[in-house]
C-alpha cells in the first residue's frame, strides 16, 4: 500500500472517530436537557357529582330552597380549578332539568361561574331511578376521571317507605309537574352502578339507617350520613373551606371522608353553644363493604331472635326521631330510628356485644355528635323538650335501626322485605 493510501484511510478513521465523539456529546447534551426540564408527573383526577332536586313540594320553598343557591355560591367561593370537575344535576320549579359545571372563568364577583352544560328537553321524574342512572352515565362518559364521588342534597327518611311519613319523606320528590313522586333507598341503590364512587355524603336526614347502608354496600367505599336528621343550612357552612379536600387524591379516601366530616362537626360545636337548639349533629363515616360482615356477626348473636318491642324496651334505647315533630301519615307518635349499638348492648350477653363491638369498630371508622338535638333550654335551665321534641344523645354508634313495634304494622310488613333484615335471620 502506498503512503499517500495510508495517509487517507487514517484521516478517515479521525474523521469517523471525530463524528462519533460529536455525536456522543449531543447525545449526552440531549439527556442533561431532559433532566433539567423535568416531567410533569401524572395527577388522578376525582370528580364530584352533586345531585339534588328542587321541584315544588320538595326543597324548592322557603328558606329551605335556598340552600340551593347558598350551597353553590360557598362552593364557588372554594373552588380551584384544576383539580377535577364538579358537575351539578337540578330540577327546579318551572325550570327544565338541567346539568352544570363549575368552571375555570371568574365572574365580575370574583367567583367561578357555573355553566350549564345540558338542558334535558323535557321535564322528567328526578325521583325515578332510571333518570338518576342516566345522569350518572353520562356524567361518568363525558367527563372522565380517574374515581368520582358523590355528594347528595335532598330530604329524606332514611328506608322508610314512600308516602309513610309527612316531613321529611324519602329520599328525593320531585313535585314540579303537579305529581309527588319520591325515590325509595333501594331504588336509590340500583341506580348507582357497583363500585362507582370513592365516597357518597349525605346533605340528608336519616341515613345512617343499617337498612340503607346494606342496600348501598356494593355501591362505594365510604359513606357520610347522620343518624338524626341534618339541620338547616348543612354542609353550606364548610364547603368555602371544605371543597376543594374532596379532591384530595394523594391521601386515602377514608382520611379524605372523615376530614370532611370532622370540619363540620367542629364547627357545628364552636359556631353554637352546647346547650343551644342549633348544636345538633350526629354524623359518621361507614367503611360499606364492611356492612355484610356486621350483618353475619349480628345474625350470630341473634340467633333466630327478633329485634322488636317484646325483646326491647323502645323508650329506653337511644332515639333519633321527633315523633311529635315528625308525624307519620298515620298520625302514630312513636319512634322509628334509634340507635343500633345501644339496642345491641341492651340484647345481647357480654361476649356476643364484644363480637359485636369488634365488627362495628371495623364498619363505623369515625362517628361524632353533640351531646343534644333541637334541644334547648327555658330561661331557667331547664330542657325545653316542647319546642322540638328534641333529646339528649347519651348513644350515638354510628348506625341506626327499626325497632319493629306493634303500632306500625305496615311499616314492620316492609321492613321484612328489606335485604338487611333478611340477611339477619
Amino acid at each position: 500500500m502506498k503512503r499517500n493510501d495510508k495517509q487517507e484511510i487514517v484521516v478517515q478513521q479521525a474523521s469517523i472517530y471525530e463524528l462519533f465523539s460529536l455525536l456522543m456529546v449531543i447525545i449526552i447534551l440531549l439527556m442533561m436537557a431532559c433532566c433539567n426540564n423535568e416531567i410533569e408527573p401524572y395527577c388522578p383526577k376525582r370528580n364530584i357529582f352533586y345531585y339534588t332536586v328542587t321541584d315544588r313540594n320538595s326543597l324548592d320553598n322557603g328558606s329551605t330552597g335556598d340552600e340551593i343557591a347558598m350551597q353553590l355560591r360557598e362552593i364557588c367561593r372554594g373552588w380551584q380549578p384544576g383539580n377535577g370537575e364538579l358537575l351539578i344535576y337540578t330540577d327546579q320549579t318551572d325550570r327544565l332539568p338541567c346539568l352544570l359545571r363549575i368552571n375555570e372563568t371568574k365572574n365580575a364577583d370574583g367567583l367561578y361561574g357555573i355553566d350549564t352544560v345540558y338542558i334535558y328537553p323535557y321535564q322528567q321524574n328526578s325521583a325515578s331511578a332510571d333518570v338518576l342512572h342516566q345522569v350518572i352515565l353520562k356524567v361518568v362518559s363525558e367527563y372522565p376521571a380517574d374515581s368520582y364521588g358523590m355528594i347528595f342534597f335532598s330530604h329524606a327518611s332514611g328506608w322508610l317507605p314512600e308516602g309513610t311519613l309527612n316531613k321529611p319523606r324519602s329520599l328525593i320528590i320531585d313535585g314540579g309537574d303537579g305529581a309527588k313522586f319520591e325515590m325509595e333507598y333501594y331504588d336509590f341503590a340500583s341506580a348507582i352502578p357497583d363500585k362507582q364512587f370513592d365516597f357518597i355524603l349525605f346533605d340528608a336526614c336519616f341515613m345512617a339507617d343499617a337498612a340503607v347502608m346494606y342496600e348501598l354496600r356494593n355501591k362505594a367505599d365510604y359513606v357520610l350520613v347522620s343518624s338524626a336528621e341534618v339541620v338547616s343550612p348543612g354542609f353550606t357552612y364548610i364547603y368555602q373551606n371544605e371543597i376543594m379536600r374532596l379532591f384530595d387524591k394523594k391521601n386515602a379516601v377514608e382520611s379524605v371522608v372523615i376530614g370532611f366530616g370532622q370540619s363540620y362537626t367542629d364547627l357545628i360545636k364552636t359556631l353554637f353553644h352546647e346547650n343551644s337548639v342549633f348544636c345538633s349533629t350526629t354524623f359518621s363515616v361507614i367503611k360499606l363493604d364492611e356492612m355484610q360482615h356486621l350483618a353475619a356477626t349480628i345474625k350470630m348473636a341473634l340467633n333466630g331472635k327478633d329485634i322488636d318491642e317484646t325483646t326491647l324496651d323502645v323508650d329506653n334505647i337511644q332515639r333519633f326521631d321527633r315523633p311529635n315533630a315528625l308525624i307519620s301519615v298515620d298520625f302514630q307518635r312513636r319512634n322509628r330510628y334509634f340507635d343500633l349499638g345501644h339496642a345491641m348492648e341492651t340484647l345481647l350477653t357480654q361476649p356476643q356485644y364484644d363480637a359485636f363491638d369488634a365488627q362495628m369498630k371495623k364498619t363505623i371508622v369515625w362517628k361524632d355528635a353533640t351531646k343534644r338535638f333541637l334541644l334547648a333550654n327555658y330561661s331557667n335551665g331547664e330542657p325545653n323538650y316542647s319546642e322540638y321534641n328534641g333529646f339528649f344523645i347519651n348513644n350515638h354508634s354510628g348506625l341506626s335501626i327499626y325497632i319493629q313495634q306493634e303500632d306500625y304494622p305496615f311499616l314492620n310488613n316492609e321492613y321484612k322485605k328489606s335485604s338487611w333484615y333478611k340477611a339477619l335471620r
